[in-house]
């Protein structure tokens, strides 16, 4: 339970937190310097008692981990390490989070990237990211929702990649979308059409990287790599956005991050809210603003009368 006097503080801070609503989410925190052992039999995750890195203090890693609140584990149902190739350095690996939720979840990854910061030799280059999953139910979040999100992401792709540090739009992981936009716009969402399946058939295509070998395995399907990844949805009912780059000290980006992408979704789902307008407003709530006007929901923002604006606004 996360103290009240923590929540207030918090949405003083990040005032788009008020719309963060308690749909699933999970973070992937992707870094290099870390000292451990796999086999094959692991199928990529690092048990904890084969990681020799200790904290910048000396101390193990299951103790520094107490210092933080964290359940540091060996499968989904807890914040685990797993291996990751695609990473240049040694000892690439990324943290992956459980289902969260909420302002708690929000604080608990906080608490991650303060654990990783206190591991020695951790850090982060331009060939790791920052991946959010947002949690769908396929049978609400369907046709209409899937095609409302790419009308909302599709153009603002640009203005994305230029508020991300880093050159991500160029990298091999994250790249822009790739398929046949005005198709998938066009295709019909009514009761005798499974919009669905058509949008699957336009993602699932050579012109979006599909590999039917790669694809063997549905983890390493290679359409995965986009920044809006909707193989995801099919794979494990989440949207996934990959567009960032690697966070480790910046937390407050993180946060801020996982709140913008979180109302994207929503937004795609229908939850149009009523947002608050800080001329001194943070890049992604800015961005919020121009998506609004964008999309004709200038009704939807609300203009405060203040006197100072924090700079800090998300």
């Amino acid at each position: 339970m996360v103290p009240q006097w923590l929540v207030l503080q918090l949405k003083n801070r990040y005032p788009m937190l008020q719309y963060f609503t308690d749909r699933p989410f999970g973070v992937e925190i992707e870094f290099f310097g870390l000292d451990y052992l796999m086999t094959p039999v692991d199928e990529g995750i690092i048990k904890p008692y084969c990681i020799r890195s200790r904290s910048n203090d000396g101390r193990f890693l299951d103790d520094l981990a107490k210092d933080y609140n964290l359940n540091i584990g060996a499968d989904a149902s807890t914040w685990h390490f797993k291996d990751d190739t695609s990473i240049r350095g040694m000892g690439g690996a990324e943290f992956v989070s459980p289902v969260l939720r909420g302002i708690g979840g929000l604080v608990e990854v906080y608490s991650a990237f303060k654990f990783l910061c206190s591991i020695e030799k951790v850090n982060i280059n331009r060939t790791c990211g920052f991946h959010v999953h947002h949690g769908v139910d396929r049978k609400r979040y369907g046709c209409r929702e899937l095609k409302e999100l790419v009308r909302i992401v599709y153009p603002m792709e640009t203005y994305f990649y230029l508020l991300i540090p880093g050159d991500r739009n160029n990298s091999e992981t994250c790249k822009p979308m790739e398929l046949d936009v005005e198709k998938i716009l066009k295709i019909p969402c009514d009761e005798m059409t499974n919009g669905v399946s058509f949008i699957k058939k336009l993602w699932y295509s050579k012109e979006n990287r599909y590999d039917p070998e790669a694809a063997r395995n549905p983890r390493y399907d290679k359409t995965r790599y986009h920044g809006l990844n909707l193989h995801s949805y099919w794979y494990r009912s989440t949207i996934e956005f990959r567009y960032h780059s690697a966070i480790l000290k910046d937390i407050s980006e993180a946060m801020q991050w996982i709140i913008f992408t979180q109302f994207l979704v929503e937004m795609s789902a229908g939850n149009i809210q009523v947002i608050d307008f800080y001329p001194a407003a943070n890049k992604w709530l800015q961005t919020m603003y121009k998506i609004y006007l964008a999309l004709g929901y200038k009704d939807r923002i609300r203009w405060v009368n203040m006197n100072v604006h924090p700079h800090n606004r998300c």
